[in-house]
């Protein structure tokens, strides 16, 4: 079952490289096979499902900001590009990061091939090292890895590169919920996942107040085994 580290015991560095190894390895082998396009069935499909119905509310969310062609884009967390190409695609500027190379390369790829390679810069490493003023930031499936001390973290860095929308996904703390996340670790044996940290909304709330944002809407995402809150914040006035 999934559990929270607590600050004493939580080392941001060691925590990180485990999150490298995991998605530059078995991690990639994994997920690249959820968001690509061959048949999955079960667990895997569920979450290929809900990541795509995840990315649509998204999509529309970050649409109704009417942000000019142009606007700078961070994509916290790229995975394999999937929303990145998207950003890309709407004419936006975009840094897509990764703390995995392989998933990077995977992304560079899939956006070149598309066309899209000159509006996306990419970056392999920590996000926490990717700095600057965006006009939206997006950070999804990223933070539901890091216990409260590095999603606190986390979270309030990329909060204060934002000038505009902070879209990301957090893993909602529920018990019945942790119990799915305990099966689904187990199955298929073969393709284990790193633990999920479920987070308190209240705790989700108070990190962003004091980032100096506000939240604008949260809902929850669900389908199968794909369980999360999409959340939206703004910065205060």
């Amino acid at each position: 079952m999934s559990t929270t580290a607590s600050p004493s015991l939580f080392d941001p560095t060691q925590h990180k490289a485990q999150l490298q190894s995991y998605f530059n390895g078995i991690g990639f082998d994994r997920w690249s096979a959820i968001y690509g396009q061959g048949d999955l069935k079960g667990v895997r499909r569920s979450v290929r499902e809900g990541h795509a119905m995840m990315m649509e509310r998204a999509e529309a969310w970050l649409s109704e900001h009417a942000l000019p062609s142009g606007a700078r884009v961070f994509d916290a967390g790229c995975g394999t590009g999937l929303f990145s190409l998207r950003l890309a695609q709407r004419g936006f500027v975009v840094t897509a990061a990764d703390i995995a190379p392989q998933m990077v390369r995977t992304a560079r790829a899939a956006v070149e091939r598309a066309g899209f390679g000159e509006r996306v810069h990419f970056v392999a490493g920590d996000l926490e090292v990717v700095s600057g003023q965006y006009d939206a930031v997006v950070c999804f499936d990223v933070l539901i890895h890091y216990p409260r001390p590095g999603f606190a973290q986390l979270c309030t860095h990329l909060a204060q590169q934002c000038r505009g929308p902070f879209i990301f996904t957090y893993a909602p703390h529920n018990p019945l919920l942790a119990m799915k996340h305990w099966v689904g670790g187990r199955f298929p044996r073969t393709q284990r996942r790193t633990e999920i940290q479920m987070m308190p909304e209240s705790f989700v709330r108070e990190t962003l107040e004091k980032a100096g944002m506000t939240v604008r809407r949260n809902v929850r995402v669900s389908c199968g085994f794909y369980h999360v809150a999409l959340l939206e914040a703004l910065p205060r006035s």
